[in-house]
């Protein structure tokens, strides 16, 4: 905690103070928020179920009239709580330094945080269903590549000063820009976040309210996968 008001006090870019830019601030204190939530998004399932099918307590869950959705529905959701917590225990400790500072406290702050909650609840799924088929390290790794992968697609084919960076034939680019709009498009549900709440900071328009629908097709998803597998395990 100390950290993290430390960190949104002094701010300085290029060797220039940037804690009187409220934009700026903000942005940081963003920035903090998505990546302390993602690790967690990330870990917390892992460590969560590959633990229970390590020990075999999930035996005596599922013995009983709970179907599998059921349960995974519940370690879910139960993660996101956490994940939630995280997150208000984060913007409650940047609402009360803006207070006590006598300072504005930014709403659009909220509007980013709750768009950034599917992808963490995807994450979560995602977790799961990795776990299930392939054990606890390659899920969080798996879950990770992903997210890297993502964002970079969208840089790629949002950013042009990205895409001049790599030299690629049309093909290579029509291929990219085609998994783009398969894969889930965390990265897009980022920078749109983003920019909901620094517009100064942010000078591409993204697809924003396209990519949370896609976002949540792929949750659905991720609970078929999950029926899919455990079923196949015949738990």
């Amino acid at each position: 905690m100390f950290l993290f008001l430390n960190f949104t006090c002094q701010i300085q870019v290029g060797g220039k103070d940037q804690s009187g830019n409220p934009d700026f601030q903000i942005y940081v204190v963003f920035l903090f928020f998505a990546f302390w939530n993602t690790i967690l998004a990330l870990f917390l399932p892992v460590s969560l179920l590959g633990d229970e099918l390590e020990n075999k307590t999930y035996i005596p869950i599922l013995s009983r009239p709970v179907s599998s959705l059921t349960y995974i529905g519940g370690k879910s959701l139960g993660v996101l709580l956490l994940v939630f917590a995280n997150g208000v225990f984060l913007i409650g400790t940047y609402f009360v330094k803006q207070w006590i500072g006598g300072e504005v406290f930014s709403w659009d702050l909220l509007k980013a945080c709750f768009t950034m909650f599917s992808v963490f609840y995807f994450l979560i799924l995602f977790g799961f269903v990795s776990v299930l088929s392939f054990g606890k390290n390659a899920a969080f790794f798996g879950g990770l590549a992903l997210l890297v992968f993502s964002t970079f697609l969208d840089l790629f084919i949002y950013e042009s000063v990205a895409a001049n960076m790599i030299q690629t034939s049309d093909l290579k680019k029509q291929v990219l820009e085609a998994i783009y709009w398969i894969l889930p498009q965390e990265g897009t549900v980022f920078f749109f976040s983003s920019s909901l709440l620094a517009k100064s900071l942010s000078q591409v328009h993204y697809y924003g309210e396209y990519s949370l629908i896609q976002i949540g097709i792929w949750i659905v998803l991720c609970f078929g996968f999950v029926k899919v597998v455990l079923d196949r395990k015949e738990l």
